[in-house]
């Protein structure tokens, strides 16, 4: 049995569906914007919860406020950033949306994204754990601290650079 490729250009039925995907594009980067606007406001409040830790690691309202904010961020973040890896490596590559040297420099964000995300523990607020030692707490700080860097900047660069790229690309074709 032969497989056929279907190409982004082409639905199920063959055809292709200008008339829905400039829409369907166009949507999805303003939702992507409106969710950039609220990761922002969350990654401030993750560097001022983080940023209190840092200060006093012994802390249990800072540590408690930092484990809260960091589970809102998570719960919605890897959905984003599948989506946003969707419009921008899958469609805005095959029309050419974006640069190569950006598409690598994203490549190289999520990475750093992941091994921050990864580095964290996988404790959150409504879970009980063991009680982190000093150490362990300055450390879970620092790496809230970065990864509230890492967002600031995933949002700025989308904002301003990203997302306007897509729009050109869509709407210039």
């Amino acid at each position: 049995m032969a497989l056929t490729r279907r190409t982004p250009e082409m639905n199920p039925c063959g055809s292709s569906l200008p008339d829905l995907e400039v829409p369907m594009i166009n949507t999805i980067v303003t939702c992507l914007g409106i969710e950039h606007r609220k990761l922002n406001y969350l990654a401030v409040q993750l560097a001022f919860a983080a940023t209190t830790l840092v200060r006093d690691p012994a802390s249990v309202t800072a540590n408690l406020r930092a484990l809260e904010v960091w589970d809102e961020i998570r719960r919605d973040l890897w959905s984003h950033l599948q989506i946003e890896d969707e419009l921008v490596f899958s469609w805005g590559e095959a029309h050419h949306a974006t640069s190569a040297g950006l598409l690598d420099d994203l490549k190289i964000e999520r990475q750093h994204m992941r091994e921050l995300i990864a580095a964290l523990p996988a404790w959150s607020s409504g879970v009980n754990h063991q009680p982190l030692t000093a150490v362990d707490q300055t450390a879970f700080a620092q790496t809230l601290l970065a990864l509230a860097r890492m967002l600031d900047s995933h949002v700025e660069r989308y904002d301003g650079e990203v997302l306007p790229s897509i729009l050109r690309a869509l709407f210039h074709r």
